[in-house]
């Protein structure tokens, strides 16, 4: 079944080349008029949009591409050189959408390529490119074509949710990729005896392997924060940061995070000491106490030290409060 779909395609490609040869042979037949050119690419376009209407996608085909090799032919030289490549650019579009609705991929991404070519910013062409890209798993390359859409238009719909699907894809294809890889690592785990000086290697090989797995994921992980950052900027109508930028201020935000760590860390750690000063001193002076020995060579706590140890002090209006809060003085009182 296979060979016969492949020798079905062959025919038909090859009736189709014979027919664009002959659209642009009956062209140059007679003197070159650019505009006898754009009124039979216009013809060819109309019927392809009739075929379309009707279901006939082989047909719509066929007419958008004879059109679209009668204007190749004639861009370079022609007087109506814009009018021409507008003309062009719809053919292809539409080519590049039928083509796609037959499941041609592949073809379906090169016709849109040719259209970017000539427009680099065409909205429709990153959009045809970027479905058949995600068709044959050029997932990245889809990804690419749909935030530079999202850029061009950022109200567009059909693009912001084919970005979030292609994001969902994306996501799925790492859990397969990620629940492979553990596979391959339990297997190995559990049937490799490292005995000698070869098994040992292997299992250097794996566990290097492993690491650069888990690099290229976190990588990923943060291109696609990135990712998901400057859509969100976009969506408030601000624009888009550089991957490096990006990286700056995540960089920064875990910089301080980790200061404002370290400093509660090394507040607690004194606290702490504190605490265990005043329990020794405490437990020196109960043992002198203990053995009738009044000469305490200045080791009674102060009142502030008893609090300390309590966890709780008195504050000068009666109340009882934690230790840790900070009395306002009178002056402080009158500010407010």
């Amino acid at each position: 079944e296979e060979a016969e779909e492949e020798e079905a395609e062959e025919e038909e490609a090859e009736e189709e080349e014979t027919e664009e040869k002959e659209a642009v042979a009956e062209a140059e037949e007679e003197e070159v008029d650019p505009m006898k050119i754009i009124a039979q690419a216009i013809q060819h376009k109309e019927e392809g949009n009739e075929f379309f209407k009707t279901g006939d996608l082989t047909k719509a085909s066929r007419s958008y591409r004879k059109g679209t090799s009668i204007l190749q032919k004639h861009i370079p030289n022609s007087s109506q050189e814009e009018q021409i490549k507008a003309l062009l650019i719809s053919l292809q579009t539409n080519l590049s959408m039928v083509s796609y609705k037959l499941d041609k991929f592949q073809q379906s991404r090169d016709v849109a390529n040719k259209v970017l070519e000539l427009d680099s910013s065409n909205i429709k062409a990153l959009y045809r490119r970027a479905l058949a890209n995600k068709q044959m798993k050029n997932l990245s390359n889809a990804r690419q074509d749909l935030k530079t859409a999202l850029q061009l238009d950022p109200k567009n719909k059909a693009v912001q949710k084919e970005l979030v699907l292609i994001k969902k894809e994306i996501e799925k294809q790492n859990s397969k990729q990620k629940l492979k890889y553990s596979k391959i690592f339990e297997s190995s785990d559990s049937s490799f005896l490292y005995d000698d000086k070869e098994e040992e290697q292997k299992k250097k090989m794996l566990e290097k392997e492993k690491e650069e797995v888990e690099k290229q994921k976190l990588k990923e992980k943060r291109k696609q924060d990135w990712e998901d950052a400057c859509v969100d900027r976009m969506s408030r109508g601000e624009e888009a940061i550089t991957f490096e930028d990006y990286e700056k201020e995540i960089k920064k935000k875990e910089e301080a995070e980790e200061k404002e760590k370290q400093e509660q860390a090394r507040k607690k750690a004194k606290i702490d000491q504190e605490q265990r000063d005043l329990q020794r001193r405490l437990a020196k002076q109960n043992l002198k106490e203990s053995d009738g020995d009044d000469d305490s060579d200045g080791e009674e706590l102060t009142e502030r030290e008893l609090q300390m140890l309590r966890g709780y002090k008195k504050t000068s209006d009666g109340r009882t409060t934690s230790y840790f809060t900070r009395e306002q003085t009178e002056e402080e009182k009158k500010l407010l």
